[in-house]
């Protein structure tokens, strides 16, 4: 028995190695490939209550805690949907005694889970929910996330666990410091969803993912705010209220992304192009004219991300408010917060859809076939420049053109 556990540790210790590296990573993950599509067959330990793909639900017992049921790796980016049959996993009373949900995602992606939350504490009020997060930053986690979940009640207790990201695969993510935390008779569940073309949208996939019933169209993010605002959030107003006399509205930018690694390079042009226009222009993303009374830069240090939601949902009740974000957090929190965005679709993503709302105006160089063509504004080529071979910078006359056309009115 203790020769087997030290083997399983040497092979999880190589696995990590291999993975930590991308030039080790791609040969190896493509000879897995490989294997799996010779042999047609992958041995995979997963809980009775799980389900890859179209595959039926498991028979058999699995401790809610067994953290053989839950490491689950799939070749490349063939890692099939994950379904989750809870009411299964909780059928005999009492032998479960909560679910410990496991969070690897960014806050834009925590965003489109939040409408699950409320559903399955209406669907098991009797389970205690517990989050447990990434602690560091990386390509697919942001330890915010946590900040958000303390916020959110329907989870009773947030703490953090140190993960590893998969370089290729997001949903290998290393979670297993998770097992050494939870109580005993907790039900793991890594919160999965699926990206990709065939998916109508990731609210719309979470919640067949988690068993729930879909309607027919995905629930907007829901956001939890204290009763009384904090004195920066009052303070914040205030600075607002004084800039606005005469003034359209506010146009809120952020036009920066963690996961494109991408910052927009006319932040200063286009915030100044606005204010002209009569608008007043507050920013998440460094690189404004700081020195003109009617351009805030937000210091993100002394505001944090559910703060800044909660002052932009306040200034809505006052003034005309509007945002121009590229594909990033404030999609999702412009849904949330009901307001006109223009949003920078700033490098071709044909899995787009997944992401959008109707409040959503896309500017684009490429046509999405299942995003509405009236909520897509074309781009000509002499509109924006390529700040790589993946990626376009909007040029900020254009950027301010189609604004007005589309909210100027």
């Amino acid at each position: 028995m203790e020769n087997g556990r030290k083997g399983n540790d040497m092979k999880r210790t190589l696995y990590r190695k291999i993975c930590s590296r991308r030039f080790f990573c791609v040969p190896y993950e493509m000879f897995r490939w490989t294997w799996h599509q010779c042999t047609g067959w992958w041995p995979e330990k997963t809980a009775p209550w799980y389900r890859l793909g179209s595959r039926p639900f498991r028979p058999g017992v699995l401790s809610p805690a067994d953290s053989r049921g839950y490491r689950i790796r799939r070749p490349l980016y063939r890692h099939e949907e994950v379904h989750y049959n809870l009411d299964y996993a909780v059928r005999t009373p009492g032998a479960v005694k909560g679910i410990a949900f496991v969070f690897f995602m960014g806050i834009g992606d925590y965003l489109y889970t939040t409408p699950v939350w409320e559903a399955l504490k209406k669907k098991y009020p009797q389970l205690p929910f517990y989050a447990y997060v990434g602690a560091q930053f990386d390509r697919n986690n942001s330890p915010i996330v946590g900040k958000l979940l303390a916020e959110n009640p329907h989870f009773d207790k947030v703490s953090y666990f140190n993960g590893t990201r998969h370089p290729l695969i997001w949903k290998n993510y290393d979670y297993e410091s998770v097992f050494q935390q939870i109580p005993p008779g907790f039900l793991v569940v890594p919160v999965y969803y699926e990206y990709s073309r065939r998916v109508t949208h990731r609210v719309i996939n979470l919640l067949e993912t988690f068993g729930l019933d879909v309607p027919a169209e995905p629930p907007v993010p829901v956001m939890y705010f204290p009763s009384e605002p904090a004195a920066v959030v009052s303070e914040g107003l205030q600075t607002v209220r004084s800039k606005m006399k005469g003034k359209k509205g506010i146009v809120f930018l952020q036009l920066d992304s963690r996961g494109s690694n991408y910052i927009y390079p006319h932040v200063r042009e286009l915030a100044e192009g606005l204010i002209g226009q009569g608008y007043t222009v507050i920013s998440v993303t460094k690189g404004g004219p700081t020195e003109n009374p009617n351009y805030v830069e937000l210091d993100i240090k002394k505001l944090t991300i559910n703060q800044t939601w909660q002052w932009l949902a306040l200034l809505k009740k006052e003034f005309p408010l509007y945002v121009i974000a590229v594909n990033s957090v404030f999609w999702a929190a412009s849904a949330g917060l009901d307001l006109p965005n223009l949003g920078l679709q700033h490098w071709v993503d044909k899995k787009v859809h997944n992401l959008w709302y109707p409040n959503i105006e896309v500017v684009t160089n490429y046509y999405y076939p299942f995003l509405p063509r009236e909520k897509q504004v074309m781009a000509p080529p002499e509109s924006y420049t390529h700040f790589n071979r993946k990626i376009v910078n909007y040029k900020p006359d254009w950027v301010l053109k189609w604004f007005l056309e589309k909210f100027g009115k």
